[in-house]
């Protein structure tokens, strides 16, 4: 079957590891959406980081941000979700006890931190870079810590689309997720990674699956008509939902095995730009 629409995740799969895209990929996008195929984005970044990341004229048909909690038809927001503020408080507090670098992100806006974390939080995303974190990850904390994050006395919990948790340490990592765990047994949450070094938190039942569902039903298109690309975790639910799923060669293991084919290059390698080449001509 013809693809109609495809589904693009972006860190490790249209990014670079230097949070960029290629130009060829850039011009390409441009022909598939000319010759009629749909393009959505599902990331896990809320709205303003995408922007950031994405070039001016790289145009797309719907953007689900901060892994399903808001979804974009175009410039209009057709649906969105906050978290509790109880529990924003309670995990970004819990956060700084631990030791643990997070970022909440709103709605609208930059994202914040606590002044008193900004020490141990800087320290976090100073060199040397561990080798098991990815480029792209650790130059997007470096930028954090350094001009992206508003460093506030007091925590804003309004109209949170996420927290951001990371750690240089997969270990202390682990145990942070372990953690979380515990608190869901009180308090309602998805968690989801993109690397072995993250977790981000997200309203109960959200994903990027339950976001690009708004945007196929407002374009009356199957499951079975969509192909999404990825490379992280927190794809795989979208990998349930579309008819064709395609891993990134950089992806892990796990997540290459839950896909139904895997990208010849990596992100590294402009390889979204030759799969999707290869697969549409």
């Amino acid at each position: 079957m013809t693809h109609k629409a495809i589904v693009l995740d972006l860190d490790g799969t249209t990014l670079t590891e230097f949070n960029t895209v290629n130009d060829t990929l850039t011009e390409y996008v441009k022909e598939l959406r000319e010759r009629g195929v749909l393009v959505f984005i599902a990331t896990g970044r809320t709205l303003k980081e995408a922007r950031d990341v994405l070039p001016s004229d790289f145009h797309v048909d719907g953007t689900v941000t901060a892994n399903g909690m808001s979804a974009f038809l175009g410039e209009d927001q057709i649906s969105g979700h906050a978290l509790s503020s109880d529990l924003v408080e309670k995990l970004a507090v819990k956060a700084g006890e631990w030791g643990i670098y997070y970022e909440i992100h709103p709605n609208d806006g930059g994202r914040i931190a606590l002044k008193t974390d900004r020490s141990f939080m800087t320290k976090a995303a100073t060199q040397p870079k561990p080798e098991t974190v990815h480029e792209n990850e650790w130059l997007s904390r470096q930028e954090a810590v350094q001009s992206k994050i508003h460093w506030t006395d007091e925590l804003q919990t309004e109209n949170v689309a996420k927290i951001y948790f990371f750690s240089r340490d997969k270990q202390a990592m682990e145990q942070w997720k372990a953690e979380l765990e515990q608190v869901k047994e009180r308090i309602a949450f998805t968690t989801a990674s993109s690397t072995h070094h993250n977790v981000e938190v997200t309203v109960d039942g959200v994903s990027k699956a339950t976001g690009i569902t708004q945007l196929l039903d407002r374009f009356n298109l199957k499951k079975e008509e969509i192909m999404a690309v990825g490379d992280g975790e927190n794809d795989l639910p979208l990998f349930k939902l579309v008819g064709h799923c395609v891993a990134m060669k950089n992806a892990t293991g796990f997540v290459k095995e839950q896909a139904d084919e895997v990208t010849e290059f990596s992100y590294k390698e402009d390889g979204l730009y030759h799969f999707l080449k290869k697969t549409f001509g």
